[in-house]
């Protein structure tokens, strides 16, 4: 099996061992228990808090509305896994089956966060629609999948809902 289908099967059995929502009084960035690794990074430094198109900082999230986002984003993952896991215990070739989701994946994201105002999570969303893009293009999937473009990309968009209450788990 190749190593994104390995992936796939891993991401969904630890998703389908953490059911439990976030509480709902948590905070979303601000909690005593958020490691130096993720506390207020700089806006001039980290990508996921920098608007691409001016290289400034993002506009004030919308927690509703990034709530919402992720939301959707992982309804998207969740579909996305789901064709995957289909495809690989089928005992076919599942690779046809992973460059579409890839391809569906950068395709919805893309319309979701179309449009939306500019906050952390429009923006690591939409980045990590691109990525999902170029993998489903990549000659070799393995490969474009192990790349640290999409880990990073992968990483934010999962820290950034995370701080809206949505685990995305991409």
């Amino acid at each position: 099996m190749s190593t994104v289908v390995l992936t796939c099967v891993s991401v969904l059995a630890l998703a389908a061992c953490s059911e439990a929502e976030p509480s709902p009084t948590a905070a979303p960035s601000t909690s005593a228990g958020t490691s130096a690794t993720t506390a207020a990074p700089s806006a001039t430094t980290d990508p996921a808090t920098t608007d691409p198109g001016t290289g400034g900082p993002t506009a004030a999230a919308d927690p509703a509305a990034d709530r919402k986002l992720c939301t959707a984003a992982k309804k998207i993952a969740d579909t996305t896994k789901a064709e995957v896991m289909k495809a690989a215990t089928s005992g076919g070739d599942p690779t046809p089956t992973i460059r579409k989701a890839y391809t569906e994946m950068a395709q919805e994201l893309a319309k979701a966060t179309a449009g939306a105002p500019a906050s952390e999570a429009v923006t690591a969303l939409a980045a990590f629609g691109v990525a999902s893009g170029r993998v489903a293009t990549a000659a070799n999937l393995d490969t474009a999948a192990d790349a640290p473009e999409f880990q990073k990309t992968s990483a934010m968009a999962n820290s950034a809902c995370k701080k809206a209450g949505v685990d995305t788990n991409f």
